[in-house]
C-alpha cells in the first residue's frame, strides 16, 4: 500500500466513523421519539407533564430529521451516504466488493420520504425558510422507520467491507430509559406547587 492509500484509508475510516455517530444520533432520536409517542398505555403520563413532553417530543422528531439529512447530504465535504459512495466510485479497493450503483438505487426507492423529511428540516427544523408554499406530504412514520433501518443496513455493509466482520447495531445500552421514565411518571402522583386552584 503506497502513502496515497494509506491517506484515503484513513480518510474513509475517519468518514465512516463520523457517519456512524451522526445515523446513531438519528436512531436515538427517532427511538425517543417513539417512545413518547401517546399510546394508550402512555397518554395519560404525557398528557400530565404535556409541558415537557410535547416540546420533547417536538425537539427529539426535529433532531431526527436534521441527522438524516446530514447522513443524506450531498454536500461534497458533508461526512454523508453521498460522500462515502462517491470516494467508493474512485477506489472500489476501500470497500472490495461493494456494488454503488445498488446502493445508490436502495436509497432513490426513499427519495419521496428523504424529501419530505428535507422540506420539514428546511422549513421548521433547522431553518424557517417562509418562502416554501407548496407543502409536500408529511413523512409517514412506517416510511421513516423502513427507511433509517435501510441507511443501517447500508452503512453496514459498506463498513463490513472494509473493516471484516465489524457491524453496528445503532442501538444504546440506555434504549429504553424514555419507556422506564413514563412507568416512573405513570405510579408517581404529581405533587402540588400550592398555585393550583
Amino acid at each position: 500500500m503506497d502513502t496515497e492509500d494509506v491517506t484515503q484509508a484513513t480518510e474513509f475510516r475517519s468518514l465512516l466513523e463520523e457517519l456512524r455517530k451522526q445515523l446513531l444520533d438519528a436512531c436515538i432520536h427517532f427511538d425517543i421519539w417513539e417512545e413518547l409517542w401517546p399510546t394508550v398505555e402512555v397518554v395519560g403520563t404525557i398528557n400530565r407533564f404535556k409541558g415537557f413532553f410535547l416540546p420533547t417530543r417536538n425537539a427529539h422528531l426535529s433532531q431526527f430529521f436534521i441527522k438524516v439529512c446530514n447522513v443524506v447530504s450531498n454536500d461534497p465535504k458533508s461526512p454523508s451516504l453521498y460522500r462515502v459512495l462517491k470516494m467508493l466510485d474512485n477506489n472500489q479497493q476501500l470497500a472490495p466488493g461493494i456494488n454503488t450503483r445498488s446502493l445508490h438505487k436502495r436509497l432513490r426507492q426513499y427519495r419521496k420520504v428523504l424529501e419530505g423529511i428535507s422540506d420539514y428540516r428546511n422549513t421548521k427544523a433547522a431553518h424557517w425558510d417562509t418562502q416554501q408554499m407548496e407543502q409536500r406530504k408529511p413523512v409517514l412514520f412506517g416510511d421513516a422507520k423502513q427507511m433509517l433501518k435501510e441507511l443501517q443496513d447500508i452503512f453496514n455493509e459498506i463498513h463490513k467491507a472494509h473493516v471484516p466482520g465489524n457491524l453496528y447495531a445503532f442501538k444504546t445500552l440506555q434504549a429504553s430509559d424514555t419507556s422506564h421514565l413514563l412507568e416512573v411518571l405513570k405510579v408517581k402522583p404529581r405533587k402540588s406547587t400550592g398555585n393550583q386552584l
